[in-house]
């Protein structure tokens, strides 16, 4: 069982969990019935940039009528609500965990509109591998903290390989606002870490300066550094509501058949969800590679600006499948590379705060499932 300690205990845990191997804690679900709206058909999204290219619409998802039972529901079913994959059954982690998502009692969001925003998530920028304890590389970037596993091109390219994790949305800590802006998100996705340069994820953003919380969907494209119609280079917001404290799951899967990238955001704390597919961004260098799952916590737009002071943050039940293996931070494949990446500096107002080996933020392995993220260095002001 996780043991309960105090966010301080935590903060002053450093390194330790790093070196321990520990058996990851197993919880079971209990099932509801689904309360949602009545609509029962997808629709297109509005509030999408002017200009935009038909590749970038996304499909919102009205959710499935009070009759429907995901536990005994064919694939296409599912897929016509918007549901996330279903695991089999005798895969108890991972069925516990979805069956949790989708028969919570939660509102369906059919109406969410979709905005443009003008932030990119992007891969891990500058990263480099510092050396290797156990089963873990070490690394760092400019812009990632993240525990990611890579294997072969093409590793997550099956039909409905996915990746999931929960996490506490944390409240911006004290800034120093002469200093703004300060942005950090936390995502779940395949790609960007060390070979890919495209990025299929979902996640929340934590702003400083003024404070503001959201919740977002992306597929970075390859080559992507300026906004345009046709290469778009930044998130879409979700207009479901974000609050310091909530506790969010996501479930980002990709499919073969088109729209090929899909996810699924739900805020237990309020009981709302929404469900989104999109294609990647037309570009001349669009492909997704399909050879990384991660867990996040990142400064956007590359690095560029300072990252917001969240203090601490926790991710939970961590685990990503590419239709035949189960890929934990923990234990994966023994053809998969599991990296602790920490981020560094250059880049921070003002500069004589970091050098390019200061960290400003990190994340520590607790168990197969759980992971701690903290704001170190000149992000904890």
């Amino acid at each position: 069982m996780i043991p309960s300690l105090t966010s301080t205990e935590w903060q002053t845990s450093g390194n330790l969990w790093r070196s321990l191997r520990m058996i990851p804690t197993i919880g079971l679900a209990l099932g509801f019935a689904l309360s949602t709206s009545p609509v029962t058909h997808a629709q297109d999204a509005t509030a999408l940039a002017p200009g935009e290219s038909a590749a970038t619409n996304a499909i919102v998802f009205a959710g499935p009528p009070a009759e429907f039972n995901a536990l005994t529901a064919s694939r296409t079913e599912l897929e016509q609500y918007g549901i996330p994959p279903r695991p089999d059954p005798s895969d108890t982690v991972p069925f516990a965990r979805w069956k949790k998502l989708v028969m919570s009692p939660q509102t369906r969001l059919s109406d969410v509109t979709v905005t443009a925003t003008k932030i990119f998530h992007g891969p891990a920028r500058n990263a480099k591998v510092k050396g290797v304890v156990e089963n873990t590389t070490l690394a760092t970037s400019d812009n990632w903290s993240a525990y990611a596993i890579t294997d072969a091109k093409g590793t997550f390219t099956a039909n409905n390989s996915y990746v999931y994790g929960e996490w506490s949305v944390p409240a911006v800590g004290v800034e120093n606002c002469n200093d703004a802006p300060y942005l950090s998100s936390q995502w779940i996705g395949f790609d960007g870490a060390f070979v890919s340069g495209d990025v299929l994820q979902a996640g929340t953003e934590v702003d400083g300066c003024p404070s503001s919380y959201s919740a977002w969907y992306e597929w970075y494209t390859t080559g992507c550094t300026v906004n345009s119609a046709s290469q778009p280079c930044y998130s879409y917001n979700l207009s479901l509501a974000i609050n310091p404290g909530d506790l969010v799951v996501g479930e980002v899967w990709y499919t073969t058949a088109a729209p090929h990238g899909h996810a699924y955001i739900y805020n237990y704390s309020t009981q709302k969800s929404a469900s989104v597919a999109f294609n990647q961004p037309t570009s001349p260098s669009a492909n997704y590679v399909g050879n990384s799952v991660e867990w996040v916590v990142e400064r956007p737009d590359g690095g560029a600006y300072n990252l917001t002071n969240y203090v601490s943050d926790q991710f939970n039940w961590t685990l990503g499948w590419n239709g035949t293996s189960y890929f934990y931070p923990g234990s994966s494949p023994s053809t998969a590379t599991v990296y602790d990446i920490s981020m560094t500096c250059p880049g921070w107002t003002p500069s004589s705060s970091c050098t390019s080996t200061t960290d400003i933020s990190t994340v520590d392995l607790f168990s197969y499932g759980t992971l701690w993220f903290y704001a170190d260095g000149p992000a904890y002001q």
